[in-house]
């Protein structure tokens, strides 16, 4: 590593320890569910963009299913996470790639479930599927055209600052002029010669540089044949192959010339699924011309030599030829999701990238509180008011990344900052990630040091410590994490030492296996092995996951979850989980108690002791779900769901004496069964459906158990009512009945406006009022009416 790059490093990593010196005040307070987003693109010029979570999610769908700068995606949260540990505007900016500048991702709505928003600086094409495990969802990028100035002048840089190392394969201009972002690292590509923007021509090709486009003959009866009750003759099959081939080629042509290269390379590669017709050789030469104008030059290069196995004396054959002698001299980097055990390329210059998001909200609210209590016949009207939030909510996510053909070097920093502005109320922060991480492409070795989120390994939660990894006969990796865990606990934070080995790294069905100990307080906390197998597929997926607790010879979490995709628009999705809540561990003994293990130790508890009253003192959930989701062409989706879900219920444990108090392990009463809880809901989405670029959807929801019924209405719509500005609408309606016979009731309308100040500065501000009316059948009915608002800035760096 030069020493220029080290320097700046350096100034990154005082940056990085400036803000936790800024930020890093005494307390705790709730975690960011997002913790990292990271960019693998593959040799066919495409982007996989993985969304890491710090809790293990179920991914269920996302809208819209087209092209579009902005994204939904909805999934479930898996295990108990409370409510308070969502933020309405967490928010984490993507790094950039030569394919896309960096995006936004931002956790929004929680009336409309588990939801996170993703916008694009332009229009993309996208798919989302689950990603390699519980903990993250993959969205694969197509590459498109970017709208860029066209100034003339090469760039060395993309939007987002990320340097570029020479010019980009230009794009074909669409009506408004356009430009590929400039490549952020990797080889220089010879340009392809520029199409001139013009009106739609007859002809491409020629005088531009490429090789000219075939004329189009129109088709004519003689040309399709007349129906014959026979089969066809070989001519006329000809001829109906000429025709249909004739409407793909006129097709694919103003697709390039547009810029809409996916529309081009499937017409072309429609004309050569026919039989050979005159279109076959010209087809040929053109979705190679079409998959490199997209950025696929691997599929560029083996669509160029298969013309020349095909055509050796075809008419393009010298444009060919030479074409594929250009691309042949690209020194391409290797790709990090497929290392190659060999000598590695000539390291090239350093380049240095910093992004990530700065974002500042004030959230306030008031609740009141209207009781008529009636004494004798005489009705008492009371009222009682109460601010319940005042409070300014900052988040911090920060990355330096440093980078060339071999080293990839990050220093990242997450905060949550909540200061109280409520008299008794302190402030709160929480210090989410503080790390750095080192990865060799070529070697495949890979380290993280500091504050992090485990992903895998059997680790359960943030820790400081150490990650590492080696990669080894292309499907294999061993791995070792070693840390402490970050989360505050009533005793001392257990250490731990996970080793594992993943398998299949690189192909469809892989998966991994881990063994792990773990101490607090000198004892054995938790020590399981398991580990978890996956299959990925297109349109499939499928994913079961394993924890055993070897010191309590008890299953901890067993969960099972999938996706079926079918062309025909018809997706479904499916999960069974089955948990101990909390997760085991001999730290459940002190649930419901201020003594520590170490207290309990010190006074005749044994280990057999604390295991057998921290099983007690777990309680095992269950959920299964089945949904389906059913496209209508390309803006609506309607879709149900099916959940049933149960918790166990939990025996008294303890020591209650008849004065009241309690042994030192403490006293925990009874708590009975959830029962089962049946839910279904449908819902149907749609875009453009209000206003143009709009997302609107409806949800309706029943829920039953043994203690409640409820009934859930929801309306959200999502617009742009002009340039630069968003604004959301949510309505909620809830009704509610009680085994007893009482009655709940809400509405809850909410709205939030956004405005674009600058192209990385958004201020967003929301407001909302829930009206309940609770109607008991045992005590006074009320009237509780909450009011909020939040307001504040949001930098996208």
């Amino acid at each position: 590593m030069c020493l220029k790059t080290y320097r700046k490093l350096q100034k990154q990593l005082v940056l990085c320890c400036q803000l936790v010196l800024l930020y890093a005040l005494p307390g705790y307070a709730s975690a960011e569910i997002i913790d990292d987003i990271y960019l693998k693109t593959d040799a066919n010029g495409e982007v996989d963009a993985v969304i890491k979570f710090s809790v293990p999610v179920q991914y269920s769908r996302y809208f819209p299913l087209r092209k579009s700068a902005d994204l939904s995606i909805y999934f479930n949260v898996l295990g108990s996470v409370a409510r308070d540990e969502w933020q309405n505007y967490e928010s984490h900016r993507s790094p950039a790639s030569e394919i896309v500048r960096g995006f936004t991702v931002t956790t929004r709505d929680l009336s409309t479930g588990p939801k996170i928003e993703v916008q694009f600086s332009h229009p993309v094409e996208f798919t989302v599927s689950a990603g390699k495990n519980d903990q993250s969802i993959l969205i694969h990028i197509k590459p498109g055209v970017a709208p860029q100035k066209n100034d003339g002048k090469a760039t060395g840089a993309t939007a987002s600052g990320s340097p570029g190392v020479g010019p980009a394969i230009p794009i074909m201009p669409a009506p408004a002029a356009a430009a590929a972002p400039a490549v952020a690292s990797g080889p220089v590509k010879p340009a392809l010669p520029p199409v001139p923007a013009q009106a739609m021509p007859a002809q491409l090709g020629g005088a531009d540089g490429l090789p000219l486009f075939p004329m189009i003959e129109k088709a004519s009866p003689e040309n399709v044949g007349s129906p014959t009750a026979g089969p066809l003759s070989v001519a006329e099959q000809r001829r109906k192959a000429d025709s249909q081939a004739a409407e793909l080629m006129a097709k694919g042509r103003d697709a390039v010339l547009t810029g809409a290269m996916f529309t081009a390379i499937d017409a072309f590669n429609n004309v050569l699924k026919l039989p050979p017709n005159k279109y076959s050789a010209a087809a040929q030469v053109w979705i190679g011309i079409a998959r490199e104008k997209s950025g696929q030059l691997a599929k560029a290069k083996l669509e160029y030599e298969l013309y020349l196995k095909l055509y050796p004396d075809g008419q393009d054959t010298t444009w060919v030829r030479g074409r594929l002698a250009k691309l042949n001299s690209i020194q391409y980097a290797v790709p990090s999701a497929m290392p190659q055990p060999v000598a590695a390329p000539q390291t090239s210059e350093f380049h240095t990238a910093e992004y990530g998001s700065l974002s500042m909200y004030y959230y306030h609210g008031a609740t009141q509180t209207d009781t008529v209590a009636t004494v004798g016949g005489i009705q008492t009207p009371s009222t009682l008011s109460l601010t319940d939030q005042s409070a300014l909510i900052t988040n911090v996510s920060m990355t330096a990344r440093s980078y060339n053909n071999e080293y990839d070097n990050r220093l990242v920093f997450q905060d949550f900052n909540a200061k109280s502005f409520l008299p008794g109320q302190g402030n709160q922060n929480r210090l989410n990630a503080a790390y750095y991480d080192f990865k060799s492409r070529v070697d495949n070795y890979s380290a993280r040091i500091g504050r992090q989120s485990a992903m895998g390994g059997g680790v359960l939660g943030r820790f400081d410590g150490i990650a590492a990894g080696y990669g080894f006969m292309q499907n294999w990796r061993v791995n070792i994490a070693t840390g402490q865990l970050s989360d505050i606990t009533l005793d001392s934070k257990p250490t731990f030492l996970s080793l594992g080995v993943d398998f299949g790294v690189n192909s469809a069905l892989g998966g991994s296996a881990y063994v792990i100990n773990q101490k607090a307080g000198g004892i054995t906390d938790r020590k399981a092995a398991g580990g978890y197998l996956r299959y990925f597929e297109q349109g499939k997926t499928a994913m079961a996951m394993l924890d055993y607790d070897m010191q309590f010879k008890a299953l901890n979490i067993f969960t099972l979850q999938g996706t079926l995709n079918y062309d025909s628009g018809t997706d479904y999705n499916y999960l069974l989980d089955r948990r101990r809540s909390p997760v085991l561990d001999i730290r459940n003994a002190i649930n419901g108690t201020t003594s520590t293990v170490s207290t309990l130790l010190q006074n005749g508890w044994t280990t057999n002791d604390l295991l057998m009253l921290a099983n007690v003192r777990t309680a095992i959930s269950n959920l299964a779900m089945v949904g389906v989701t059913q496209r209508f062409r390309e803006k609506w989706q309607a879709g149900t769901d099916f959940i049933v879900s149960n918790t166990s219920g939990l025996p008294a444990s303890g020591t209650l004496n008849p004065d009241g108090t309690t042994g030192l392990e403490g006293f925990v009463a009874a708590t009975p069964s959830t029962g089962n809880t049946w839910t279904i809901n449908g819902r149907l989405s749609g875009s453009d459906v209000i206003t143009q670029r709009d997302m609107t959807m409806g949800t309706l929801s029943y829920t039953r158990s043994p203690f409640l019924s409820g009934k859930s209405l929801l309306l959200y719509n999502h617009s742009y009512p002009r340039e630069l500005w968003t604004f959301d609408s949510t309505l909620r309606l809830y009704w509610q009945t009680d085994n007893t016979g009482g009655k709940i009731s809400t509405t809850s309308p909410v709205f939030k406006l956004g405005y674009r100040l600058r192209n990385s500065l958004t201020m967003e501000g929301e407001g909302g009022i829930d009206w309940t009316r609770t109607n008991p059948t045992i005590s006074t009915p009320s009237n509780t009416t909450r009011k909020y608002f939040s307001i504040g800035l949001r930098w996208d760096i």
